[in-house]
Formats: structure tokens, sequence, C-alpha cells
């Protein structure tokens, strides 16, 4: 009879399994990627979704009004987000379980949690997933209209409106205090973990903590290649207020390629992701058509060019591989790749701008030797930089995690 195995505590910023978005597609894998070497306990900070996804799931409520005044206080070197999250209640919650469950270690999901993890015993790992580096991301959209308050902006009330007036300065500083504890965490972690090699690499230097590079796992969805159709799809969940922001860049686009008569009659974008139902109304139904979530992706399998006008934001952009793991070419700006090791111009097309990516997909769509060589580099680089032996690496860098921590 085997040894049990050993208890990781996983503390999540959102349901795994009733949210869908890039980040909760990450976090299935990470839970996934535990269970070869751990038995994870999962606690999510927010609501419970009352239905069978939240079975064998803890959840603790987010700060309340009085515990936001008092974080503003006592938690105020300290990044905004994390303010929304901590309260004495939930960090003593965390402790008792963790000794209950007699936890090897703690998982951290992003930085906006790691407050949580203080003064717990120090012969438990921790292990700090940060997605991306936050602070690149605010420092770079300061001047970009960046919603502060991310996918919170729905869960934070007033505080969010409040974020969005002073955005610019919000922005700045919070850059700052989210590099300050980047580096701190840095300091206190077991194992660093972030979606993207390239920010993984440039956090090494920073301290003697193994950081690890451990993008998403993304199979090919499609058999064997197949001749790729004509239509224009952009993916991504649209109550995000970055996905609508590359959203209106390419209505703008095709608008304006339209009075220059550089835009096909039979061309239109269609977006694929929920969304507020009265967003379709802000948006030029002769260019933009909206499709809601796809139940099943495969349907897409194939289907034409996936487009991804991303200008802001660090870490991997899924919409890129999602286009590649069906069948499709992918054109892209510059920073959408930021995150990949993928080729340019040989995985998928770069374009400087979302302009550009429009009329560079409207090019591509009639010219079917070029959409299946890249439909096929595409598939070769998600087996060649997102295989499943990502997911053996991030467990045994889990496990040696625990291990260095119990000989403290």
């Amino acid at each position: 009879m085997s040894a049990p195995k050993p208890v990781l505590l996983m503390l999540l910023s959102r349901h795994p399994y009733a949210e869908h978005s890039g980040r909760a597609l990450m976090l299935r894998q990470r839970i996934e990627q535990a269970r070869q070497r751990f038995e994870p306990r999962l606690l999510v900070l927010g609501h419970a979704a009352g239905d069978a996804s939240d079975e064998d799931m803890d959840f603790l409520p987010l700060a309340n009004p009085v515990a936001l005044g008092l974080n503003a206080v006592r938690l105020g070197k300290l990044p905004l987000q994390t303010w929304l999250y901590y309260s004495v209640g939930a960090r003593s919650r965390i402790a008792a379980l963790a000794a209950e469950y007699k936890a090897a270690a703690v998982y951290v999901d992003m930085l906006r949690l790691a407050p949580l993890t203080e003064g717990l015993p120090h012969n438990l790992a921790l292990i700090v997933d940060y997605d991306d580096l936050l602070s690149e991301r605010y420092r770079l959209a300061e001047s970009r209209g960046y919603d502060v308050m991310g996918f919170l902006g729905r869960r934070a009330g007033p505080l969010a409106g409040a974020a969005r007036a002073f955005a610019k300065p919000i922005l700045r500083a919070e850059a700052e205090r989210c590099a300050a504890y980047e580096r701190r965490m840095l300091s206190r972690a077991d194992l660093a973990l972030f979606t993207s090699p390239r920010e993984a690499l440039s956090m090494q230097q920073h301290g003697a903590t193994p950081v690890m590079g451990a993008p998403p796992m993304m199979a090919p969805r499609v058999a064997a290649p197949a001749p790729v159709g004509r239509r224009l799809i952009f993916l991504g969940n649209l109550r995000y207020a970055e996905n609508v922001t590359m959203l209106r860049a390419l209505a703008e686009s095709a608008r304006a390629l339209a009075e220059e008569g550089a835009w096909p009659a039979d061309a239109i974008i269609e977006a694929v992701g929920d969304h507020a139902p009265e967003l379709p109304a802000a948006f030029d139904v002769e260019h933009v058509r909206f499709l809601g979530r796809a139940p099943d992706l495969a349907a897409l399998s194939g289907e034409g060019v996936f487009l991804a006008p991303v200008v802001s934001g660090t870490g991997v952009k899924l919409k890129v591989l999602d286009g590649m793991s069906l069948g499709c070419p992918v054109v892209a700006t510059p920073k959408a790749c930021e995150g990949l090791t993928a080729r340019p111009n040989r995985d998928l097309l770069v374009a400087a701008t979302p302009r550009r990516v429009l009329s560079t997909a409207l090019a591509l769509r009639d010219r079917p030797a070029l959409k299946a060589m890249l439909a096929q580099s595409g598939r070769a680089y998600l087996e060649r930089a997102h295989a499943a032996r990502i997911g053996e690496e991030v467990a045994l860098a889990f496990e040696a995690a625990t291990q260095r921590a119990a000989a403290r």
C-alpha cells in the first residue's frame, strides 16, 4: 500500500470551475499538476457557485467594508488588490486549515493573496504563482486607459469606480507597490511560478529562490491539419476590459478600412466570448458580430484567422494558443507574443498595430497555402513549447520546494 500524498493547501482568487477565463483555465491546470504528487485542498476567496462545481472546496468571503478600511492602513504599502482579500478572520482560518490538513505546502494564486500567508509555520513550503508581473503591466498601461481593477471591477463595488476615476496616479503607485512586493515575496517563497518564461528569466536575478516559467499546457484540438476557412475570429471573455478594448480597436480599424473602400463586402469580425447584454449595441453590426460564449471551442476548428490585437498587459495571451490549437492561423501584435517563445512570421504572423493585424488577416483569408503553413507551424509550436511534460515539471518543482522547507 502506497503512502498517502502530502497535502497542498491551494489559496485561489477565483472559482476555478465556475469561471470561464484564461486564469481559471490556468488554475485548473495547476490543480491537476499538483495532483501528480500531492492531495490538493482548495480554498477559494470569493463566492460559491451554488452547484456541483463547488464540491470539495472551501470558501472565504472577500474583505468587508470595515476590513477594507483597516486594510488601507495596515496594508497601505501593498498593492491595492491585496486590500480586497485580507482580513484577520481569513488569515486565521487559513492557518487553522493548514494545521487541520497537516499541509506540507501552501500554494498562493497571485500576489493579491500573499498577505494571508503571513505567520504560517516556517517549515511549510510557500509556492507563489505570480501569473505575470503586475508591476510591468501597470507601468505600461498607465497611459492606455487600462482598467486598474481588472476582473475585480465586478466584485469591488464603489472602490472600483474610485479606482477608475483616478486611474493614472493609481496605476503609477500600483506599479511601484507591485514591484516592491514582487521582490519581497521572492525572498519569502520557496518556489515562484510565472506563466511567461521570459518574465521568469527576468526575475531569476533578484534572489536565490527557484523561479520557474510554467506556461499553459495546450494540446492541438484537431487531429490533423485541414483546409482553413475565411472567417475573422476574435476570442476572449468580453466581460474583461482588456478584451473589450481590443475589440473596439478592431471595430475602429474596420470602420476606417470601410471608409477607404478597403473592407470586403463579405468580411465581418466574429466576437466569441461571454459578454454583457448591452455590449453589442456599442458596436457597428456591419463590422462586428457577437456570437457569445462557445460551449465547445472545437466548433471553431479550422474556421478562419484568429485575431490577437493585444496592446497592453503581460504574461501569456491564451487567445494566441487557442487559435493554434484549433488549427487556425493567428495574426497578432508584438505585445501578444511577448510571453511566448513562438517565432514571429513563422509560427504566426505579427503586425504592429490592431489595424495592421486586421488588414493582414484580410489579405491572409485568400492565401490557402500560407494559411495551411501557419496552421501547421502553430501546431508544431504547441507540441514543442506547451506539451504535457510541463505539468510533470511543475509537480516535481512543487515537491522539491516542499522538501527544502521541511528540512529547515
